[in-house]
């Protein structure tokens, strides 16, 4: 789909645009790991992607591209009935090539997006029907129904692809059984990595060493929270000296930028705030040391105000 259908890559799409460009972020995450020189623009509910044979185009011709991208989705959504209800099956990679000024389409694994614990997060967020935030993880796979906070959120995740990086968690931590870490224990558990190795991690040191799967999380109370946890979703980009935007998958109530809360009916209203919530994607940013690159704070939205804090991040190996 999307305008291009071949014997090569065929992708179907549901009715509805918005999952249609929900997918189409899932897409510019597999693109963002193919390596060699990528990049991306965010549009209000979705990110295109692209792969360039040489460097990024002037800003024109980039716009186009990603002007055409939506207008071929937004025809694909029409040619769809309502008995063709699939969606597309990442990985998925749209190159553009620069040459010929075409889009096509190619099924293929990302070399450097194996993570297990971002597959989970990346399914989990695909095949979801309903989400909210809450404090009690309540998850049904067949009906895709995912309701869990932020940390119960990675929690859960952790659980179901990585067992070992969980149970040493689990023993560090003292955890009773049937409890989760909160963000202030995850951040500790990823600091002690750098000086104690537990089974099934990897510390990680710097920002700019952040991969897809890596787990970030922090301690700083507020009235309603005391701390937040999240799933990296893409490479780090270096936005100034000591800021670094990156796309993360979390359960929240609160939207980041370019957040898929807010227009996906999919996530319940969380009555506390009045907003869609639940598991979702956006952007956001990490502050970090510019001399060291060690993690400092990060600021929710990738404009907002940078927070201080306690933060820290480990690597789930299994």
């Amino acid at each position: 789909m999307f305008g291009l259908v071949s014997a090569a890559c065929t992708v179907a799409a549901s009715a509805h645009i918005r999952r249609a460009k929900s997918e189409v972020f899932t897409v510019w995450n597999e693109a963002a790991f193919t390596g060699g020189r990528w990049g991306g623009e965010h549009r209000k509910s979705g990110f295109v992607a692209w792969k360039s044979l040489d460097e990024r185009p002037g800003d024109g011709s980039y716009r186009a591209v990603v002007a055409h991208l939506n207008r071929q989705i937004e025809g694909a959504k029409r040619s769809v009935t309502r008995t063709q209800k699939h969606i597309v099956k990442p990985p998925l990679v749209i190159i553009v090539s620069l040459l010929s000024g075409s889009i096509a389409c190619f099924a293929q694994d990302s070399p450097t997006s194996t993570s297990p614990l971002y597959r989970e997060a990346l399914s989990e967020f695909t095949n979801m029907k309903t989400t909210l935030y809450q404090h009690k993880t309540e998850v049904d796979r067949v009906a895709g129904s995912y309701k869990y906070d932020c940390v119960e959120f990675v929690s859960y995740a952790l659980r179901q692809v990585a067992p070992i990086s969980w149970e040493s968690i689990v023993r560090a931590r003292g955890l009773a059984k049937g409890r989760v870490p909160s963000p202030s224990s995850f951040q500790k558990f990823f600091v002690s990595l750098w000086e104690t190795p537990q089974a099934g991690w990897e510390a990680v040191r710097s920002v700019k060493d952040l991969q897809p799967g890596d787990v970030v999380s922090w301690d700083y109370k507020t009235e309603r929270a005391t701390g937040h946890a999240v799933v990296v979703a893409s490479l780090p980009k270096q936005t100034s000296e000591d800021s670094w935007e990156v796309q993360v998958y979390d359960s929240t109530s609160t939207p980041h930028g370019g957040d898929s809360r807010p227009t996906d009916a999919r996530a319940q209203v969380y009555d506390v705030t009045g907003r869609r919530s639940g598991l979702g994607t956006g952007t956001m940013a990490f502050t970090a040391d510019p001399a060291t690159g060690a993690l400092t704070g990060y600021r929710w939205t990738t404009k907002g105000k940078a927070i201080l804090c306690p933060i820290g991040a480990g690597r789930p190996k299994e």
